[in-house]
């Protein structure tokens, strides 16, 4: 048999989505170069504040004085993941990050990133948890194993449960209309939808920045300097 790879609508919209965002971010970096030393312009004056958004919100107080290695990987989540709700949205659009398989990609190169960047204190937290006596060592370790991948677990529910429990909510009312065949009903049904599409919209923003900044903590804890940290405290 042969291994059907045909372009689904999803993978379709996510092609949109890449194109969209390479096109966004090559516009954004002209807009800063022309505009150096003054105001932004255009695209660049709505996406620059982002951008700077995420990174103090979410890459520097979780990530420390490393976070300019990982920001790169964080805008893209975040961008991607955004442009993929919006797309969603439109009529005919395709639900991307109401894919399983979508969230399940995302929070697995959360998870890969993660475990190849932990350093000594991650992992002796994990096989030697400070703290604990070591006749305890056979529960508590398997606990910080299985710890490891329900993180990204619940990076790929939140993302798929929040999109797709919309969408539904979305579809089942406009099935009222034709179920109970009411004026009455449609009227209400339609300014239902209405409100649910706004609500949608701030889901698509806001799911975006929780997954980015779920992500942030779990590569930051991953990649503490622990004697750096204690350090800073005092």
């Amino acid at each position: 048999k042969v291994l059907d790879l045909s372009i689904t609508k999803n993978v379709a919209s996510m092609f949109v989505a890449s194109a969209l965002l390479i096109l966004v971010v090559f516009a954004v970096k002209a807009g800063y170069e022309k505009n150096k030393g003054k105001a932004p312009s255009g695209i660049q004056s709505f996406i620059e504040p982002v951008i700077i958004y995420i990174r103090d919100i979410v890459a520097v107080p979780n990530l420390g004085h490393k976070y300019k290695a990982y920001f790169p990987f964080l805008l893209a989540l975040f961008f991607f993941i955004l442009f993929n709700n919006l797309l969603g949205l439109l009529p005919g659009g395709a639900n991307a990050s109401g894919n399983i398989s979508f969230t399940v990609v995302l929070a697995v190169i959360v998870l890969l990133i993660t475990t190849f960047s932990g350093n000594k204190g991650y992992w002796g937290h994990i096989f030697a948890p400070p703290g604990v006596p070591v006749l305890l060592y056979p529960i508590m370790v398997p606990v910080e194993i299985i710890g490891m991948f329900t993180k990204p677990f619940a990076l790929t529910i939140r993302l798929f449960a929040n999109i797709t429990a919309g969408h539904i909510i979305i579809l089942s009312l406009f099935s009222f209309i034709f179920i109970f065949k009411s004026f009455a009903i449609g009227i209400g049904s339609s300014l239902f939808v209405i409100f649910m599409t706004f609500l949608e919209l701030l889901v698509a923003f806001l799911q975006p920045f929780i997954f980015t900044m779920l992500a942030s903590l779990y590569i930051g804890a991953a990649i503490e300097d622990h004697g750096h940290a204690h350090d800073e405290h005092h």
